[in-house]
């Protein structure tokens, strides 16, 4: 039996996590006995046994043995939607600041140590959390650090069409009428300092208004000029190109139909456009998963047992999907990805099925699933996704990075799964009390 890791209260001073098995987060650096000297939350020092490490003469370093397990960068996820699941349900009756804290807390729980929440902010809330973050007002070491885009914007309903906002956030996204009404809202959401602007180019399946490509480039346009970029949500190939067509710096999700073609392919490309994979929102209604032990340690089995059964029934697309879209989107992916597209991994966290730190170890999986090494997927969910959030500071486990990292019990790249196989994790060079995160979160959700 390996040795329990335990929490610590402070990453400050010097730790030194000795005998690891460590996983940097390039796509293809694996250390073996390895020696990782923090210093105050920032790594120092990568070392293997068989050299000095840095740490090792510090003054009263602490020595944290990782038992042979394997470490890798924590997890970070750019897409997805905070505030509005509570146990295994999302509805806006949930949204609050206090769920959206709860959620950030699930993340760190669950080896995710950076969320971007695009779009579906309701009255400000996830911006508010977010600046209190950064002022250090909400100074709660056990959140994960909040990004967000504020309120997104869809068309306005017109004639028969309705509006195009998600299902779950009707009330909080901004319902455009027309290109110069879009300009003035994202000059409102510049004023906010929003991390990005979100955008909705889908019409629901022909159920609702959708916008136009003048609106579209208008909102791109100002995202620009105050230095933000946009991220245009869309469903087709031809979505897609109005969206390219409008200078978008991020699709939200890959084109479902038709197969993408040269011509896209070309344009994305020559853009640098990243396209999130979010495939698991969208996968078949399979429920093995719920009986991961990681699943019951944060939420009630009687939640779990509720989604169970909505799965099974399969009473809500893409929740019930067949599975037909997600071999499309899988098809798609290797299509993207063997032409050179810019892509990058997102769990789309939050809705349906997506439960807040579970999911992004589901997508991870989907990306195997899809083509990818298990090396190739942990760097799509590390140092790629943290480079399209601009951040340096996070997504590898090298000298100069924050000492934000998962120690396993098993190993992934013998099985992709194995990353929610979590002995410990560690932010900012403080071995996190999953222990107590785990009581409180089980609370929240009953």
């Amino acid at each position: 039996m390996q040795t329990q890791i335990r929490p610590t209260t402070s990453g400050a001073g010097t730790t030194v996590f000795t005998d690891a098995r460590l996983i940097v987060g390039d796509g293809s650096t694996v250390l073996e006995d390895a020696v990782i000297t923090v210093q105050d939350g920032i790594v120092v020092d990568v070392a293997t046994a068989d050299r000095e490490a840095a740490g090792r003469s510090a003054r009263e370093a602490q020595i944290i043995s990782c038992g042979g397990r394997t470490v890798m960068p924590a997890l970070v996820n750019p897409h997805g939607h905070i505030g509005y699941m509570r146990g295994t349900v999302c509805d806006p009756a949930f949204y609050s600041r206090d769920n959206v804290i709860d959620h950030l807390r699930r993340f760190v729980y669950h080896g995710v140590s950076t969320f971007q929440s695009l779009g579906t902010d309701l009255n400000g809330v996830e911006v508010a959390v977010r600046d209190d973050q950064r002022s250090g007002l909400l100074d709660d070491p056990d959140l994960a650090t909040l990004f967000t885009a504020g309120a997104g914007i869809v068309a306005a309903p017109s004639g028969d069409a309705g509006c195009g906002a998600p299902f779950f956030a009707v009330d909080a996204v901004h319902q455009a009428t027309g290109p110069e009404d879009a300009r003035a809202f994202v000059r409102r959401l510049a004023a906010q300092r929003v991390d990005a602007v979100k955008f909705w180019i889908d019409d629901r399946g022909g159920q609702s208004a959708k916008l136009t490509a003048e609106s579209s480039r208008v909102i791109v346009e100002e995202a620009h000029e105050h230095g933000l970029p946009a991220a245009a949500h869309i469903y087709s190939a031809e979505d897609a190109m109005v969206a390219l067509d409008a200078g978008a710096d991020i699709l939200a999700h890959m084109p479902r139909t038709p197969e993408p073609d040269r011509a896209l392919l070309d344009r994305l490309v020559e853009q640098n456009v990243a396209v999130f994979t979010s495939m698991t929102v969208q996968g078949p209604a399979r429920t093995a998963w719920l009986d991961d032990p990681l699943v019951a340690e944060t939420l009630p089995e009687a939640s779990i047992d509720d989604l169970r059964a909505r799965m099974a029934a399969r009473a809500h697309e893409p929740l019930f999907d067949t599975g037909k879209t997600y071999r499309t989107m899988r098809h798609n992916f290797e299509v993207l990805h063997e032409a050179g597209v810019r892509l990058v991994y997102l769990a789309d966290t939050g809705v349906f099925a997506q439960l807040p730190g579970i999911a992004e170890h589901r997508e991870l999986e989907a990306l195997v699933d899809a083509g990818l090494s298990p090396l190739e997927a942990i760097e799509f969910a590390t140092r790629r996704s943290s480079e399209l959030l601009g951040l340096t500071d996070r997504g590898l486990v090298e000298a100069g990075r924050r000492a934000d990292f998962l120690v396993l019990d098993a190993d992934p790249l013998a099985d992709i799964a194995h990353t929610r196989r979590i002995a410990a994790v560690v932010l900012e060079g403080r071995v996190v009390d999953r222990e107590k995160l785990s009581q409180q979160l089980l609370a929240a959700a009953r």
